[in-house]
């Protein structure tokens, strides 16, 4: 490549040539004049553009910086970076001027042309750095942080710079360049395959809000179950409610099935979902005595009203053997629905049902799902536990019995009346004080 070339002649000015015909009989004079005096005036002219430019970096800091003093001296150093360009491109276009030793020239021009390309990447940098003090101070930057994405993309800066400065030193474009590093990029990639990894998912969980610093995550093949306090480049760490600290790679995150609460959260209800094994022995229909007292619940009184109505308009004329009756399941079943419906700490907007699901070995599971207003752990426990104390404690009301194993549910039917009856209230105080028989 002809550097001569590079800078015409009708570029320098008349009093330049002039001045470096003069000092011709001095040899290598005039290399040293020009040199030091296209530094000077480089350094001059850079120290006016940065007193000019100044103004406008106070005016974007009181705006924008809220007083944050790193901030301002990351956008300083990045204007000087910036204005200190130019000395360096005033002496790489004054060398080539006729009259001046061209060897000199093609010396020093490759370390000028790398000292400009190092300042350029340190102006990236800081400009990259003071975008991300910058983001730090939004409202939402604490539940998002890109600090590993700035990271890595200081890191593309400068392998471009370095890459573009040896490229220019062989005279090959940066194009064969890399051409050439096929095997050495297949090494890398095999050596910093969890970092590449690590990036692509950090990439994906900022872009689509996947995990924020603050949400509770359940990972179960990694027994996490906890707040996450900190989202780095290759790890997430996670608070886990014993108070044990969990780092998770932040590519498992993608990779392997987790749960976020912080919907649940957002939404304002948590879910209860719980199934009561009914023993299918207690179900059966109930008499008019019993629907009677039934109606002592003030929620059940105008549905059993109703109720009583419809199915005797149903029934008149019919034997009884194609006759309606109302179970003691079922009205316990609409008894748990309305309850729920009127209890001030479940959420009536969301879902909300009772419901049999198919009965087993174990009896018939009757299962209620409902939104708590609660959905921090400990209040949300006092609720669902409430529920399922209330509704379990009301099922011998309504002749139903829960089913377990045990040989006390075998004595219990042991001692039932013949025909199934039941009582309300407490038991009878000889048997809850466990005297004996008359």
């Amino acid at each position: 490549m002809d550097f001569s070339k590079l800078i015409q002649d009708d570029l320098t000015a008349d009093w330049a040539k002039e001045v470096i015909q003069s000092l011709s009989p001095y040899p290598y004079l005039a290399d040293i004049i020009v040199i030091s005096t296209s530094f000077a005036a480089g350094a001059i002219l850079s120290m006016m553009l940065f007193f000019l430019l100044r103004p406008f970096l106070l005016r974007f800091y009181r705006k924008h910086c809220e007083m944050n003093p790193e901030l301002l001296d990351c956008i300083r150093r990045m204007i000087i970076s910036f204005v200190s360009c130019l000395p360096v491109v005033f002496v790489a276009y004054l060398i080539w001027c006729d009259g001046l030793h061209e060897w000199i020239a093609v010396l020093i021009y490759k370390p000028l042309t790398g000292a400009l390309i190092a300042f350029l990447a340190l102006t990236v940098t800081y400009g990259i750095k003071s975008f991300g003090l910058w983001y730090k101070q939004q409202h939402n930057a604490e539940q998002r942080p890109i600090d590993g994405l700035l990271r890595i993309t200081i890191c593309f800066v400068w392998a471009a710079g370095i890459i573009i400065f040896i490229s220019m030193l062989i005279g090959k474009s940066p194009v064969y360049l890399l051409s050439g590093l096929g095997a050495v990029a297949a090494v890398l990639l095999l050596l910093l395959q969890q970092t590449i990894l690590s990036f692509v998912a950090s990439v994906q969980i900022n872009v689509d809000h996947l995990v924020e610093i603050g949400d509770w995550i359940v990972v179960r093949s990694e027994n996490v179950d906890g707040i996450v306090t900190e989202i780095t480049l290759h790890t997430v760490k996670v608070r886990n409610w014993n108070q044990t600290l969990a780092c998770l790679p932040i590519y498992s995150l993608v990779h392997k099935p987790f749960v976020n609460y912080t919907a649940m959260q957002k939404v304002g209800g948590r879910c209860i979902q719980k199934a009561f094994l009914i023993d299918q022995r207690s179900i059966r229909f109930l008499s008019m005595e019993e629907i009677e007292r039934l109606k002592g619940f003030d929620i059940l009184k105008d549905y059993l009203e109703k109720k009583e109505t419809e199915i005797a308009q149903y029934n008149t004329g019919r034997s009884s053997f194609n006759t309606r009756n109302l179970t003691n399941l079922g009205i316990f079943r609409i008894y748990s629905h309305l309850y729920l419906e009127q209890n001030p700490n479940i959420r009536a907007d969301l879902i909300l049902f009772v419901r049999e699901l198919v009965p087993t070995d174990s009896g018939v599971p009757l299962e209620i799902y409902c939104f708590s207003k609660e959905v921090s752990w400990v209040p949300y426990e006092k609720v669902q536990s409430e529920i399922t104390e209330h509704l379990l404690a009301l099922l011998p009301s309504f002749g139903l019995r829960v089913f377990q194993r045990s040989s006390d549910i075998l004595r219990e039917v042991s001692h039932q009346p013949a025909d199934g009856g039941f009582q309300f209230g407490p038991p009878d105080n000889g048997a809850a004080s466990g005297g004996q028989k008359a």
